[in-house]
């Protein structure tokens, strides 16, 4: 089962726990979650078993760089994956290391683009977003003629087209 998409508000407790929606929470087989450091923002990742095993195997032996590339990748990729379980209330426990990875505060923002969750401070995750909202218009034009097709269709990107 997928995840869904979507974007909350959710606050990080004094124990470090945060509520995954329960929207996000119903593509989550078992209750378990995969938690690592986000690819290139500071963000923490939040996947299912199989999702995660499907991401990290592109990790393990596919890489076509450098070997010491591909190690440093590898460590910083599966070197601190944690596995979290959901409670009843729908909460996990995000460790130590990765909320000071993410800069996690109390405010924190929970997303999903249906393959992965990921957990922001919320300060940080508003960055993101105006860093976005700069740099689409360039990176709509690098993507050429098969996205502006779209557009000129009536497509909206994040209006629920894309």
């Amino acid at each position: 089962m997928a995840l869904l998409s979507g974007e909350y508000q959710a606050t990080l407790d004094d124990k470090g726990r945060i509520s995954i929606p329960a929207r996000f929470r119903e593509g989550v087989p078992d209750n378990v979650l995969v938690l690592t450091r986000g690819l290139i923002e500071h963000c923490v990742w939040a996947m299912t078993m199989e999702n995660w095993e499907e991401f990290s195997a592109q990790f393990k032996g596919r890489l076509s760089i450098p070997l010491q590339m591909a190690d440093m990748v590898h460590h910083r990729m599966l070197h601190s994956t944690y596995e979290v379980e959901l409670d009843k209330a729908g909460r996990i426990a995000v460790p130590q290391k990765l909320r000071d990875f993410a800069g996690l505060s109390k405010d924190c923002v929970v997303t999903s683009d249906g393959f992965r969750i990921e957990i922001w401070d919320a300060a940080r995750h508003a960055d993101y977003e105006r860093r976005i909202e700069e740099q689409f218009p360039m990176v709509l034009n690098e993507m050429g003629t098969d996205m502006r097709l779209l557009i000129d269709k009536g497509v909206q990107p994040g209006k629920g087209g894309l």
